[in-house]
């Protein structure tokens, strides 16, 4: 649901969960009926770091698990250090019964989540460009460039035969640092332990959004640029003892809630696939009934 369609009740609040950046414009209602937009994005700001905060404890706690399971059974089957709850209480951080149900937690806790899942059973992430030629057709045609590729992406991976691969991204057009303005690119990540997955579904990027039939000029990138779409196996990176576990999906996320008027709508999309494999780690997690 983009941000212009959050509530036809103009009495509603927005939802916080949602990695977005709220403006007034989008908001239905009268001017002085609309929720304030600055309060509004404070509360989606405190959720992603008390979100943050949760997934650090969560992926500690596995940690250590791993490391007291690791010393009494050896080598661990993926997702032990996620369920095996009872036997380390005194070690850990997070009682799973005060986790907060599915549909109380937002999209940032949720990428989050995937992450670690693919890591247990294998995945990739990926930086995909978009052509300069596609997005400058956009512009000059007046498209809004997020439904565009709300559209190409699952096509391809239709025509590739991954209609029901496991897989998420955040289209972004700014540096590392959020201050300048680049061309739109995706950053994802997918689930797949095979590598002839990964090769399909790097075809099935660079037919929709990143090549060109007729190369890398007609495309409009530089003639010594890099290859447009870069895929590598996923990992996990403690910050050498700190504190800053996820690194990749924080990556994703951080320019998400920055303006860039060449993406109106929300910028991160998951698939239902990936949607419904999160929520039953979450399930996992809380010791629900899966």
């Amino acid at each position: 649901m983009a941000p212009s369609q959050v509530s036809s009740d103009p009495t509603t609040m927005p939802s916080t969960k949602k990695l977005t950046q709220y403006r007034k414009d989008q908001l239905p209602g009268s001017r002085r009926s609309k929720p304030s937009v600055r309060l509004l994005n404070q509360q989606v700001k405190a959720r992603i770091e008390a979100e943050h905060e949760l997934i650090q404890k969560l992926i500690g706690d596995a940690h250590t698990r791993a490391q007291l399971l690791g010393k009494a059974r050896g080598q661990l089957a993926p997702l032990v250090v996620w369920t095996d709850f009872d036997h380390f209480r005194d070690y850990t951080e997070i009682d799973p019964q005060r986790l907060p149900p599915w549909d109380e937690i937002g999209e940032y806790l949720k990428i989050h989540l995937l992450f670690q899942v693919i890591l247990e059973f294998g995945g990739f992430s990926f930086t995909a460009r978009i052509r300069p030629d596609l997005e400058d057709k956009w512009v000059s045609e007046g498209r809004n460039a997020l439904g565009r590729i709300r559209r190409l992406v699952p096509e391809a991976m239709k025509r590739h035969g991954l209609s029901n691969l496991e897989y998420c991204y955040v289209v972004e057009g700014k540096t590392r640092r959020g201050g300048s303005r680049t061309g739109l690119h995706l950053h994802g990540f997918f689930a797949a332990d095979d590598p002839l997955i990964a090769t399909r579904f790097k075809i099935a990027i660079e037919s929709a959004i990143s090549l060109h039939p007729k190369g890398k000029a007609a495309a409009g990138y530089a003639r010594h640029s890099g290859a447009p779409v870069d895929i590598e196996r996923a990992y996990e990176a403690d910050g050498d003892g700190k504190r800053g576990y996820g690194r990749w999906p924080a990556y994703l996320a951080k320019n998400i809630l920055r303006r860039d008027d060449r993406l109106c709508g929300r910028r991160i999309f998951i698939s239902q696939d990936a949607t419904q494999l999160t929520r039953e780690f979450w399930k996992l997690l809380r010791e629900e009934p899966v």
